[in-house]
């Protein structure tokens, strides 16, 4: 299956293969999964104790529902699990050796580990996996333990936080330094997002005073959670921290920041990892930050001379094979030709929606309102190929109306291009922009998007909500209709 990223709050997480190590060090996972009714699971994990947050690999399922995974591992290893869409399922942390699972996808609990290798180490597991569900919690405001949601005091949050994070190492001793160093250093990322959360919320909402408060209390707890350790990397927060934090740094707390910089969020993290982190943490999430132009495919060509001053300050990263292949991505969308089937009318003194459609005056107008930042709607870009030869086949315009903005044009007509999208290709101006969200938007004049609209011949809108090109059959019946019209 292509890999999109599973959102949470606010960017992406996932995991990937960098390197390959002995025999020894391997993770065999065997076990069984119920209640599926038609999903997919897929996983991400750590490699060398080091969590890729920016991909994901399928958990593939023999015909009895039972499945085999092999992974390197090097050390101490994260394996998360998600209901691929849907939601998370759990996760472990695993050394090498051998672990058997049952995946009940239906149930709270959804992962039982059945057999491990030290019953103290799934114990740290268990724990790790109940915290980072309560964080997701708070996040999403679907629960709140500790009751910091609606406290305002930041000294009060975080104290919460941290008394909970001192509970847990008191809880975790016993295991190794190692594991105690990755879990204890989990469990600090995970609340510090908490805490992010909360600050983010609070500063455009109370007084200047509360705001000095909370940045204050931020600062107190970087001392507490130690972003910049080596260990921090094990957690799957880690990246959602320091993208969080380069946003409290420069746009909350105000520290002065080039305007250049401020202009391109790639620029602006990568300087402030490079300003405030070193070693492991700065090489981690420096990485993350290519592997995430990829995978939430943005594409952004001021990332490519980043990678070269990666390269020099990390020359021999374990992570440059994954960088390497999100680059080459990166480079091919930049550098793709428009083929002579996608064309870009010019609609630049249009000043409604009719001028453009009229364009097409007699032929029935499949219409697809979408963005290059809605994920959904690049989704929806791979069930095309039966629709354009539907179209091909029927005299069907393919009018595909973008809502971004004047300056993601370049990117707007790459991303055209990268999808292979034959038809037409129109950016809505900013004189009929509103005409389309009071037409197709709620009574809020809120749009939701992927958005498939048919016009017939006439110019009259037939389907205000035509099928996706993932229902094919449904949609095909629709332009049949629309097609029938005098």
């Amino acid at each position: 299956m292509k890999t999109k990223p599973i959102l949470f709050l606010s960017l992406s997480l996932f995991g990937g293969v960098l390197a390959s190590c002995s025999h020894s060090n391997e993770i065999q996972i065997t076990g069984s999964v119920k209640n599926l009714a038609g999903g997919t699971i897929v996983y991400q994990k750590s490699i060398d104790g080091m969590f890729n947050s920016q991909a994901q690999d399928t958990l593939w399922l023999n015909a009895d529902s039972t499945f085999s995974l092999t992974l390197p591992g090097n050390g101490y290893e994260q394996i998360r699990l998600f209901l691929w869409g849907k939601r998370y399922l759990g996760s472990f942390i695993a050394e090498g050796g051998k672990y058997r699972l049952q995946i009940d996808a239906a149930a709270a609990k959804s992962v039982s580990i059945l057999e491990g290798k030290n019953e103290k180490n799934m114990e740290v597991s268990e724990l790790m996996d109940e915290l980072g569900k309560d964080v997701f919690d708070v996040l999403s405001r679907q629960g709140d333990k500790w009751n910091i949601t609606r406290d305002t005091v930041a000294s009060s949050v975080s104290r919460k936080l941290q008394d909970q994070v001192l509970a847990l190492d008191e809880k975790m001793q016993g295991v190794d330094k190692d594991l105690y160093e990755k879990a204890r250093q989990n469990a600090r990322m995970q609340v510090m997002w908490a805490f992010q959360n909360q600050l983010f919320g609070i500063a455009n909402r109370h007084s200047e005073a509360t705001r000095q408060s909370w940045l204050k209390e931020w600062e107190k707890m970087m001392e507490f959670c130690q972003v910049n350790h080596p260990a921090s990397t094990f957690s799957p927060a880690f990246h959602e921290v320091v993208y969080n934090n380069a946003g409290i740094t420069y746009y909350i707390k105000g520290e002065p920041i080039d305007e250049d910089l401020k202009k391109n969020p790639y620029k602006l993290i990568f300087h402030y990892i490079e300003k405030n982190l070193t070693g492991q943490a700065q090489e981690t999430a420096m990485a993350l930050l290519f592997l995430m132009d990829a995978n939430e495919e943005k594409y952004d060509p001021e990332i490519l001379p980043l990678e070269e001053r990666f390269r020099q300050m990390h020359p021999q990263s374990k992570w440059q094979p994954l960088i390497d292949k999100a680059i080459a991505k990166n480079k091919a969308f930049n550098q793709a030709e428009i083929p002579d089937y996608i064309h870009f009318p010019n609609v630049d003194k249009a000043k409604t929606l009719k001028e453009v459609t009229d364009l097409y005056k007699g032929k029935v107008i499949f219409m697809d309102i979408w963005a290059t930042w809605c994920g959904p709607c690049r989704e929806s870009f791979d069930h095309v190929k039966p629709l354009q030869e539907y179209a091909k086949k029927n005299d069907i315009v393919l009018l595909y109306l973008s809502i971004d903005r004047p300056d993601d044009d370049a990117k707007w007509r790459k991303m055209a291009t990268h999808y292979d999208l034959m038809g037409e290709h129109v950016r809505a101006q900013e004189a009929f922009k509103k005409e389309i969200y009071d037409t197709f938007g709620n009574e809020r004049g809120a749009l939701s998007i992927p958005r498939c609209v048919i016009i017939g011949k006439d110019g009259k809108v037939k389907f205000a909500w035509a099928a996706s090109p993932e229902n094919m059959e449904e949609l095909a019946s629709q332009l049949a209709e629309a097609s029938k019209e005098e």
